[in-house]
């Protein structure tokens, strides 16, 4: 089976030279110096310079793909922490070339990587069948990376035939190897129903487990089940404190709810300037409520000082993006025409950074 898996991989590479510098798969590695026939040392560059100058010209900055691999020591040992280096660096042919052998010898590692390669298409074509072939003989091979991988592909249906029952049977096996990430997605299908039986305590747990270990997605998720899930499991307090953790990690939705519980002093003590931060961290990551929250904060001086232009402004651009409010529809047309004014310049200012760009310029808001 895997030579037929392979086939495709090796054709045209035999003239490839098998190189990479040598380094750990997911670990920061030291960027290897350049070849010395690419780039000049910097005094070879100095004797160079024009007689009568004194100062030495400028060295040019070469990427790590133009310089590529360097060659391996004739008994250096391949192996697939090697491969997945020259992955990392982006010289992707000679990763498929070093994983191949490794692969077809029963390298679960040199077989996840090339079905990572097959799944995105870099160094090879995209083929997602084929990736999900990979994954699988991986996964056999026992490594509960590729298990994660193909439950991704059973989950969304890409590459095999849409199937959540196997796809919670593999997030499984990843998530007893202690991936977080494998944990949520398992979480999420208890929390369903689909390709597990609804079970809201096992989802709990395994979310907890997520969160505890840092995945945002799960803190997220664990915060909504605490504040709104069923009456046995609800905890407004646990579902604040997590949903913190999430804000403070940067997930611009749990800023959002963050900022919302502590205006509203619900599981948190209430406070209503640091929900004003809240507001304005999620708003300028471009979310329009956050921005439709800012801009009652400043019409109404709740958190912070009133400010007509930033409420004006911060209203208009929730309002192009899709978020009405007839109170603050009232609100701006009270303002006067030169306050009106500099809120739409201002605008203008933010539109221009937090808005996606229209193909016709002439529809520019507000």
């Amino acid at each position: 089976m895997l030579a037929s898996l392979v086939a495709p991989l090796v054709c045209g590479l035999a003239v490839l030279a098998v190189a990479a510098a040598p380094a750990v798969a997911q670990a920061q590695t030291p960027v290897p110096p350049p070849a010395p026939e690419q780039v000049a040392p910097a005094d070879a560059q100095q004797e160079a310079a024009p007689e009568g100058d004194g100062a030495a010209g400028p060295l040019r900055l070469v990427s790590l793909i133009e310089v590529g691999p360097p060659g391996l020591d004739a008994d250096a040992e391949v192996t697939a922490d090697i491969a997945y280096g020259a992955f990392q660096r982006g010289w992707y042919l000679t990763a498929v070339a070093l994983a191949t052998p490794l692969a077809e010898a029963g390298d679960a590692a040199a077989q996840t990587l090339l079905g990572v390669m097959q799944e995105t298409g870099l160094g090879i074509a995209q083929d997602k069948r084929r990736a999900a072939e990979w994954y699988q003989v991986a996964t056999v091979t026992g490594d509960p990376g590729a298990a994660f991988r193909l439950a991704q592909l059973y989950l969304l249906g890409q590459g095999v035939e849409r199937d959540k029952k196997k796809a919670a049977d593999l997030f499984e096996i990843a998530a007893d190897a202690g991936n977080p990430s494998a944990m949520y997605n398992l979480a999420i299908l208890y929390q369903e129903g689909e390709g597990r039986p609804y079970n809201e305590a096992e989802a709990a747990k395994l979310l907890e487990r997520a969160a505890d270990l840092g995945d945002t997605e799960a803190q997220y998720s664990l915060g909504l089940q605490y504040l709104e899930g069923n009456a046995t499991i609800r905890d407004p307090a646990r579902g604040a404190f997590w949903l913190g953790r999430a804000a403070r990690r940067g997930h611009v939705s749990a800023q959002v709810y963050y900022g919302i519980l502590r205006f509203q002093g619900k599981g948190v003590e209430p406070d209503e300037a640091e929900a004003a931060d809240w507001f304005e961290r999620a708003a300028a990551a471009g979310n329009p409520v956050a921005m439709n929250r800012l801009a009652r904060i400043y019409a109404y001086g709740r958190g912070r000082d009133v400010d007509p232009v930033a409420a004006a402004s911060w209203h208009y651009v929730a309002r192009a993006l899709g978020l009405s409010d007839l109170e603050l529809d009232g609100y701006v047309a009270g303002l006067d025409q030169q306050t009106v004014d500099r809120a739409l310049a201002r605008t203008r200012d933010l539109a221009a950074t937090l808005m996606p760009k229209r193909e016709d310029p002439s529809l520019a808001a507000p």
